[in-house]
């Protein structure tokens, strides 16, 4: 490895007050970013500094004692230290936030906190969100309060791995070795950066979180391991450049900036170049003069920290509290957040980190560690398995009073006067966790996200009936399927439904969606694919057709009227079979836009009113793709089913009805209220009106 000017291998040995100064700036713009988003749109590129300082830190510590030590004892004692430098802190807050979930949040919360803090325990949040992202329903999902563990998992998984990889380099490259291994790595890193672009381009939710997108981070990293000390002059104007890109990064990129593409070369260099600037402490222009001044250096010192905590605050306060996160709650966290991670810092990593009995024989660690990992663990089935014991009671004790003929829960309440007042109530014990209560497609996995299979779908209502109805559409339509099923059985008809996630039924695929999403082109095919073979083999099978669709979702290519042809050539299509066509109307919306949803389970279970007003819930969009074929001629031809009376009542639309959840995320009707909604379904099936109506 070439040595330093200074003597050092790579890294200045001792101190560095810069690297401490670059810290306590990454760990201030992820806090502030997530406190005041909208201010310092780019925050999140504290966590490309953390990858770079990770990389250079770990890369030298490795090779130092690759020199000083065999492999093996050397791996045990680098994992050691990270057991006791990571852990405790990292164990205390999700135990803190554990019990915080089950002592003062509602049971609805319980499950979903398990499994994050369970994936968070095994050092793969990253992947846990990242298969979140690609889901159509989970991408609503309320954030989890130990989501900013992805960063750690990510940094955890290149402890395990990074070491390994230059062990095997040093070994099999034993001559010029510095050379090589700087070959090794630079190889890594761009291999990884070339993914990471791939990635970006072709799905950016889930590359945010992908381990193998963020290698080149800490690659980067590693090679100013290498980097000579620099002159005196750029020791002490090279990293203010550094820090002028990050603030640029910070300051100018925002959530729609796909990342980590090309977007995260600004951050990570920039962290690179303060780094390998190396600025003196004794400087008084210096950026290391600076990052010695003692708040600064403390929070640094503080940063693991404070990261732990910063984020569960966000998350849980203002949920246990039934308030939005205004400025005064903002700035109660962001006090909290200094107080605790001096604590943790002082009282837990510290000691922990210095204990004589775990650093006088290495093995205590590993043991320490494991065992708290297994009462971590523990915990976190136990939690999760109570929570969806006591859910999946509610939800089969509602849904067998609502098919029971119990009448006054859910639709069945609207109208009766024999029951309470419907709109707006319910018990929060009876509140199902978000995702938990989803109709019957779900439950039966016969539905799927736009894939190549294009064959799913099930079969309810009474299966030896003569007419057969078909259900046809997006998840909306699979959110109904429960309504049908019921509807069905009690109209002796025999109902399939052929849902797919984000897939409409048209016959023309959509582009994008109303709220920005470039819908790519090889889910374009597959959805197209996808509503030619049901125009094909399931169309025949049946005698009416119904759809069932998010209408106000999305975009295709061409003017507005474009939105029309798909379904002209669908309704065409079925009429030539002979078939009459049906269509239902849109759900109403919870928020203010389709893309500003409510989370109505979460909503109601923090005590939220939960209504929108008719005007936000069924705005123009929701019918357009109705009204552009009333003026194209399907006015008279197709049929309509009005929904609006079994969500809205004076004005307003509900989340709750009957005492029940209207949804199970944002927008899809729950399996309890859907179910509820099949005696009314039934016999609006037989009252349908012209879809002229909606002209």
């Amino acid at each position: 490895m070439r040595r330093a000017k200074d003597g050092s291998d790579g890294p200045q040995r001792g101190f560095r007050a810069d690297i401490q100064g670059i810290r306590a700036v990454a760990i201030a713009l992820v806090i502030l970013y997530h406190l005041w988003p909208n201010r310092i749109t780019g925050g999140y590129v504290g966590v490309d500094v953390f990858f770079v300082i990770s990389g250079f830190l770990i890369t030298g510590h490795i090779l130092k004692a690759a020199e000083r030590e065999r492999p093996v004892p050397m791996l045990i004692g680098f994992y050691a230290r990270r057991i006791r430098r990571l852990a405790p802190a990292a164990v205390v807050v999700l135990v803190a936030v554990l019990v915080f979930t089950v002592l003062l949040l509602p049971a609805s919360t319980w499950s979903a906190t398990g499994s994050n803090v369970l994936a968070a325990s095994l050092f793969s949040e990253n992947w846990f969100l990242a298969a979140q992202s690609v889901s159509y329903l989970d991408a609503d999902a309320v954030p989890s309060a130990v989501q900013h563990f992805w960063s750690l998992s990510v940094e955890e998984q290149f402890y395990i791995v990074w070491p390994l990889v230059l062990l095997a380099a040093i070994a099999l490259l034993a001559r010029r070795r510095a050379t090589w291994i700087v070959v090794v790595i630079g190889a890594v890193g761009i291999v990884s950066f070339c993914w990471g672009l791939l990635h970006t381009a072709t799905n950016p939710d889930a590359a945010f979180f992908d381990t193998t997108a963020r290698a080149w981070q800490f690659a980067v990293g590693a090679l100013v391991a290498f980097v000579p000390l620099p002159g005196p002059r750029t020791r002490l104007w090279a990293p203010w450049v550094g820090l002028a890109a990050i603030a640029a990064a910070a300051l100018l990129y925002s959530e729609a900036t796909p990342f980590p593409g090309i977007a995260a070369v600004l951050p990570t260099v920039g962290a690179a170049v303060v780094i390998a600037g190396r600025a003196p402490a004794a400087e008084p222009w210096s950026f290391g003069f600076l990052a010695s001044f003692g708040p600064v250096r403390w929070l640094g010192d503080v940063s693991y920290s404070a990261y732990l905590w910063h984020w569960p605050l966000i998350i849980l306060v203002p949920q246990w509290l039934g308030v939005d996160l205004g400025l005064r709650l903002k700035l109660a966290i962001l006090c909290a957040t200094v107080v605790l991670a001096w604590a943790s810092h002082r009282y837990v990593e510290n000691p922990v980190r210095r204990s004589a009995v775990l650093t006088k024989r290495r093995r205590r660690s590993f043991v320490a560690g494991g065992a708290t990992l297994l009462v971590l663990v523990a915990g976190c089935f136990g939690t999760v398995g109570v929570a969806n014991a006591q859910m999946d009671a509610a939800d089969d004790r509602l849904l067998a009073q609502v098919t029971g003929g119990q009448t006054c829960l859910g639709a069945g309440a609207i109208g009766d006067r024999s029951c309470a007042d419907p709109w707006g109530d319910i018990d929060v014990a009876d509140v199902p966790a978000p995702l938990s209560d989803k109709p019957l497609v779900w439950k039966d996995d016969c539905i799927d996200d736009v894939t190549e299979n294009t064959e799913k779908y099930c079969t309810y209502g009474d299966p030896d009936a003569s007419e057969t109805l078909l259900l046809w559409g997006d998840s909306h339509a699979g959110a109904w399927s429960s309504a049908f099923d019921i509807a069905g059985k009690l109209d002796h008809v025999k109902v399939i439904v052929a849902a797919r996630n984000r897939c409409p039924s048209s016959m023309e695929a959509p582009t994008g969606t109303t709220y920005g999403d470039v819908i790519p082109a090889d889910q374009r095919g597959w959805c197209a694919a996808r509503n030619d073979w049901v125009m094909k083999t399931l169309v025949p099978r049946a005698d009416r057709v119904v759809l069932a669709d998010l209408w106000a979702n999305y975009r295709f290519a061409g003017t507005d009227s474009a939105q029309a042809d798909g379904y002209s050539e669908l309704i065409d299509g079925v009429r030539d079979a002979g078939l009459p066509v049906t269509m239902l109307q849109h759900v109403p919306l919870t928020g203010q836009t389709l893309e500003d949803k409510v989370i109505g389970p979460s909503c109601l279970a923090s005590g939220g009113s939960c209504t929108n007003d008719v005007a936000h819930a069924l705005p123009p969009s929701t019918s357009l793709p109705q009204r552009l074929l009333v003026d194209e001629g399907y006015g008279d031809v197709v049929r309509w089913v009005p929904v609006e009376s079994q969500f809205c009542h004076d004005g307003r639309c509900y989340s709750a009805i009957g005492g029940v959840s209207v949804y199970f995320d944002g927008s899809h009707l729950s399996n309890t209220y859907s179910a509820s909604l099949g005696p009314w379904l039934a016999t609006a099936l037989d009252r349908t009106q012209p879809l002229s109506v909606v002209g």
